[in-house]
């Protein structure tokens, strides 16, 4: 019994982390993005409360079984320890406990203060280190050389869903406990656990449940069988002595690999028509550009966790992230690349925090994320008298129409009320270095709901 409980733990977990790399690597975002909304802070952030409430009475019937079997960045770790299968620390250290609860208390100061959850949020930290490389190449080896040296590491010093969760834990209803008649001390237990969560003092010991994820791997490791739900409860028949491998994680930590290793430089989506010329540059911009459905910039700030499953569904690679430190790793809009086209919902769509709510894609024409804005010293009618009409002919809400300027030649004079703020203007434009339209973003999007259409 001890073991099948184990392997269903196992083949869960690694169905979970192989979905999530998949979900990530863009492979099927229509059947695997429930995942990300299982997520505890995307959940709590989104209002979902049926999934945050599962999840806290899970925690107090049984510990932190979702930080063993549902957290993409829990479950790498723990591929990481049975590859290399070092020594967990064994010990408890009052500067840990320190240490956690201050990151957990500045975690939520920061995120309660709006300046967002995204910096080391489990998921949306998973999420950066699958589609960046840069961030798995810093943030990704790190955490995983100190989980191969000393398992869960970051799960308990550093972070914040584990913490709390973690403190739920103790009062668990099932939590894991040693049978002190039937140990022998041999501290096989607390050699092998991945959350060093196990003290073993003679013959006995505890376990910490604040850092048990649940695991169960000592179960059937004990040859004893000391080592159960209850500490009075542990009477089944000793297992055989099993080694903790991961084998079944192995096609998840290859998958990852080689989502990392194809991730190429991005072509340019549209030309406008023109003959190929270099991409556009990146005008610097009043704020931050977010699309349809984030209502403001504030509004996404405080809710997206930068996990970037927006940034891999956007078709025309119009979203990034941001290296800011105000807003790291969040995303943001850029028409170098592309442009948002007005049928396009699909950020919106896959965003499991509730940054980018969703919306019916013929409400996109009624939401003005931002307007364009026309530069008279880049536009090529202006510098050199050229007849280009390439913003007024991609318009897709006609806000732009053409004057006669001094020079003869026609002019783009931009409606503000109509103008969406797509980008399409400013990515179709031929000026270099710096296209002559760019898009002020609105701090507060204006969005005008028809009257027979509910806006909740």
């Amino acid at each position: 019994m001890r073991k099948a409980v184990l392997w269903v733990r196992r083949v869960v977990a690694a169905s979970v982390f192989v979905g999530f790399v998949a979900l990530f690597a863009g492979c099927s975002f229509k059947y695997l993005a429930f995942l990300a909304k299982l997520q505890f802070v995307p959940a709590v952030l989104a209002g979902s409360t049926v999934v945050a409430v599962a999840t806290v009475v899970a925690t107090l019937l049984f510990g932190r079984i979702y930080c063993g079997v549902c957290c993409p960045l829990g479950i790498l770790q723990d591929v990481a320890f049975a590859l290399f299968k070092h020594k967990s620390q064994g010990v408890r250290t009052k500067a840990r406990t320190i240490a956690r609860y201050a990151i957990l208390a500045a975690f939520l100061a920061v995120g309660l203060c709006g300046f967002g959850f995204s910096w080391i949020e489990p998921y949306g930290l998973f999420g950066r280190i699958v589609t960046s490389l840069w961030i798995a190449l810093t943030f990704g080896v790190a955490i995983f050389a100190l989980a191969a040296w000393r398992g869960r590491v970051w799960c308990n010093w550093v972070c914040p869903v584990g913490t709390f969760l973690g403190g739920l834990s103790r009062r668990a209803l099932f939590k894991l406990k040693i049978d002190e008649a039937k140990c022998i001390g041999c501290k096989q237990c607390e050699r092998t656990c991945r959350a060093s969560a196990i003290k073993i003092d003679g013959k006995g010991g505890e376990i910490d449940a604040t850092l048990c994820v649940q695991c169960r791997d000592c179960t059937v490791l004990c040859p004893k069988g000391a080592i159960g739900s209850y500490a009075k409860a542990a009477s089944e028949p000793a297992e055989a002595k099993t080694g903790v491998t991961r084998r079944s994680f192995l096609v998840g930590t290859a998958a990852a690999s080689a989502a990392l290793a194809a991730e190429a430089a991005d072509e340019k989506i549209f030309d406008g028509g023109f003959a190929d010329v270099s991409d556009p540059g990146i005008d610097v911009r009043n704020a931050s550009l977010k699309p349809a459905g984030s209502h403001s910039i504030k509004n996404f700030q405080t809710k997206c966790v930068g996990c970037q499953l927006c940034v891999k569904a956007c078709p025309n690679k119009v979203l990034r992230p941001s290296v800011r430190l105000k807003d790291f790793g969040q995303p943001e809009m850029a028409f170098d690349k592309g442009y948002c086209t007005v049928d396009c919902t699909k950020c919106s769509e896959v965003c499991p925090a509730g940054a980018i709510e969703a919306i019916p894609s013929f409400m996109k024409e009624n939401i003005n994320i931002g307007e364009a804005v026309w530069h008279k010293d880049r536009c090529l009618a202006s510098t050199e008298g050229v007849s280009c009409t390439a913003c007024f002919r991609h318009c897709p809400v006609n806000a732009i129409a053409l004057v006669e300027g001094p020079n003869g030649a026609r002019i783009p004079v931009v409606d503000a009320d109509k103008c969406i703020g797509c980008g399409a203007c400013e990515h179709v434009c031929p000026a270099r270095p710096l296209p002559a339209l760019t898009v002020k973003a609105y701090e507060r999007h204006r969005e005008i709901w028809p009257a027979n259409i509910d806006a909740n």
